[in-house]
C-alpha cells in the first residue's frame, strides 16, 4: 500500500512538471520568432549537411570543438525529423525537454531521499520545488545544455548515493556511463565527479549478502575495482570524443577547446565578468510588453538581443584577422595569454570581478535583462534563502550532504575565477533543493505528517479522536462519516 502511494504520488509529481512546462511551451510558441538556436543550431545543420561538427568561430569556419557533442547531436535529430531550423524542429526539442524536466523532477526526489532517507518529507519537498521552480519551467522554453547537464549530474548523484538496490558492478558501470554522458554534455562539470566517486565510495560500504563477492576478492578491493570500473566506464564513453579531436586539431582536446577564449571574454579591460556588455536600451525593451506571458518572452529576447557581447565589441571589429592560420586550440591560447596578462598587471580589478561573479553567481547577472524580471529574482532570493536555512537544518546528516556542498562550492568557485553567466547555476540547482527541502520538510510534517499519523493510528485501534486535526486532511470522507454519525444519534434519542 505504501509503495503504491509513493508511485502515485511520483505520477502526479511527473505530471505536474510537465503540465507547467508545456503550457509554458505552447504560451511562448508565437513568441518565438527568428532562430534561437545559435552555435548549436549552426552545428546541427552543418552535420546534415555532411560538413560535419563544424561551426564559425573567431572568424573561421571549420570543425570545431567548441561546443561538447550530444546536444548539438541531439538538435540535430530533431532537425532531421521536422526539417533544419524549422519551429517545428525547434517545438519539438522544447518538448523534448518538457520531458527532461519533469525527469528532473524524480531525480531530485530521488536523490533527496538516498541523502536523507530518515525524512521522507524531505524528498516529496524537494520534488515539487524542482517541479514548480520558475526558473526551470522557464528554461525548457531555452536551446540550451543547462537543462541536460542538470538532469544527468542529478541522476548520477541520485545512484550512486543510493543504497544497493542493484549488483553493485552493474551500479558502477551505470555510473560510469551517466559519468561520460555528463562530460560530454557539460565538461566543465568534472569538477564534480571526484565526490560523485566519494558519494559510491560510501553507498558502497555496506553489501547486501544476496549479493556476493567474486571468490578470493575482499569486499574492500572489490570497492576499489568498482571505482576503477566506474572511471573506464566514463573514459571509454568519452574515448571516441578525444580521439576525433585529435584527429581534427592535432593535439589533445578535452572535450571543448574553448576556456582560453571563455577566460578571456570574462576578464580583460571592458568585461564585466560575463559575455556580455549590458545597455540601457536592453533595459527598455525588456519592460516594453503587455504582461502577458508571450508578450515578456518577446520582450526579454529582444533585450538580450540588444545586449552587446564582449567579441563584437573588442574582436569583430577588427575582422578576427589576427587569428588567421590558427587552429581552434591556438586561438583559445592566444586569448587565454591576453587575460592572464590582464590578470597580471590588472590584479586588483581581476580580484573585483570576481567578487562581481561571485554576486552573479549567487543572485542575479546583471547583464543577462532576463535575470532582471521580479519572478527570477523574487525565486532567487526565496531559494537562496531556504538553501542556508535548510543547509542549516540537515547538518546533522553532513555525512551524506558534505560532498554536496564540496561540490557546489568548487564549481561556484570556478566561475568566480573564471566566467559566469545565469545558465551556469542551473545544473546545481537540483542538488541545492534538497538543501532547501530541508528548511520546509520539518514544516510539513508538523502540519500535515504527524497528525494524519496520529489518526490513522487511532482509526486502526477504533478510537475515535473526532475529525481530523487539520482542515486540510479533512475530505469528504470524514464529512460523510459524520453524516452518519448525526443520523445515527437522532435515531437513538428517538
Amino acid at each position: 500500500m505504501f509503495r503504491s502511494r509513493r508511485y502515485l504520488g511520483l505520477a502526479l509529481l511527473a505530471a505536474t512538471a510537465l503540465g507547467l512546462r508545456l503550457a509554458v511551451v505552447a504560451s511562448v510558441a508565437q513568441a518565438s520568432r527568428g532562430d534561437f538556436a545559435y552555435e548549436h543550431g549552426e552545428i546541427a545543420e552543418n552535420l546534415l549537411a555532411g560538413r560535419g561538427f563544424s561551426v564559425k568561430f573567431l572568424g573561421v569556419e571549420g570543425p570545431t570543438s567548441q561546443q561538447a557533442p550530444l546536444y548539438p547531436a541531439l538538435l540535430a535529430a530533431c532537425y532531421r525529423a521536422f526539417g533544419a531550423g524549422s519551429p517545428r524542429a525547434l517545438l519539438a526539442m522544447q518538448v523534448l525537454q518538457c520531458v527532461a524536466g519533469a525527469g528532473l523532477a524524480l531525480a531530485v526526489a530521488r536523490l533527496a531521499w538516498s541523502l536523507v532517507p530518515d525524512r521522507s518529507t524531505t524528498g516529496w519537498v524537494a520534488g515539487w520545488g524542482a517541479a514548480v521552480y520558475p526558473t526551470h519551467v522557464y528554461m525548457v522554453t531555452h536551446i540550451q545544455v543547462a537543462l541536460w547537464a542538470a538532469l544527468c549530474l542529478t541522476l548520477l548523484l541520485a545512484l550512486v548515493a543510493s543504497p544497493q538496490w542493484i549488483n553493485p558492478w552493474r551500479k558502477a558501470a551505470l555510473a560510469g556511463v551517466l559519468a561520460g554522458v555528463l562530460l560530454l554534455i557539460e565538461p566543465i562539470l568534472a569538477l564534480a565527479l571526484p565526490f560523485a566517486a566519494w558519494m559510491f565510495w560510501h553507498s558502497d560500504r555496506s553489501l547486501p549478502q544476496k549479493l556476493p563477492l567474486p571468490l578470493g576478492e575482499g569486499e574492500f578491493a572489490a570497492r576499489i575495482g568498482r571505482q576503477f570500473l566506474l572511471a573506464a566506464v566514463a573514459a571509454a564513453v568519452i574515448a571516441p570524443w578525444l580521439w576525433r579531436n585529435y584527429q581534427v586539431h592535432g593535439e589533445p582536446v578535452f572535450v571543448k577547446s574553448t576556456f582560453g577564449y571563455a577566460f578571456w571574454q570574462g576578464n580583460n579591460p571592458a568585461s564585466w565578468g560575463t559575455d556580455k556588455i549590458p545597455k540601457r536600451s536592453a533595459e527598455f525593451l525588456r519592460t516594453r510588453h503587455d504582461g502577458s506571458l508571450a508578450e515578456m518572452h518577446r520582450a526579454l529576447w529582444e533585450a538580450r538581443h540588444e545586449t552587446l557581447y564582449i567579441d563584437d565589441v573588442l574582436l569583430a571589429p577588427g575582422g578576427y584577422r589576427e587569428f588567421a592560420g590558427l587552429s581552434e586550440p591556438e586561438r583559445s591560447r592566444l586569448l587565454f595569454s591576453r587575460a592572464c596578462d590582464f590578470v597580471r598587471y590588472q590584479s586588483g580589478r581581476y580580484l573585483r570581478l570576481c567578487a562581481r561573479r561571485l554576486r552573479y553567481f549567487l543572485l542575479f547577472d546583471e547583464t543577462n535583462p532576463k535575470t532582471a524580471h521580479r519572478v527570477y529574482r523574487i525565486a532567487t532570493v526565496v531559494w537562496l534563502t531556504l538553501a542556508g536555512i535548510g543547509s542549516l537544518a540537515l547538518r546533522s546528516q553532513w555525512r551524506r550532504l558534505w560532498p554536496t556542498w564540496a561540490m557546489f562550492g568548487v564549481v561556484a568557485a570556478f566561475h568566480t575565477l573564471t566566467i559566469v553567466s545565469a545558465r551556469f547555476r542551473i545544473p546545481l540547482e537540483p542538488i541545492s533543493f534538497v538543501w532547501a527541502a530541508g528548511a520546509v520538510a520539518p514544516l510539513g510534517d508538523r502540519l500535515i505528517v504527524a497528525p494524519w499519523s496520529r489518526w490513522r493510528e487511532a482509526r486502526a485501534v477504533n478510537v475515535d479522536l473526532g475529525p481530523l486535526p487539520h482542515p486540510i486532511l479533512q475530505g469528504p470522507h470524514r464529512r460523510a462519516a459524520s453524516s452518519r454519525e448525526r443520523a445515527a444519534n437522532r435515531r437513538s434519542a428517538a
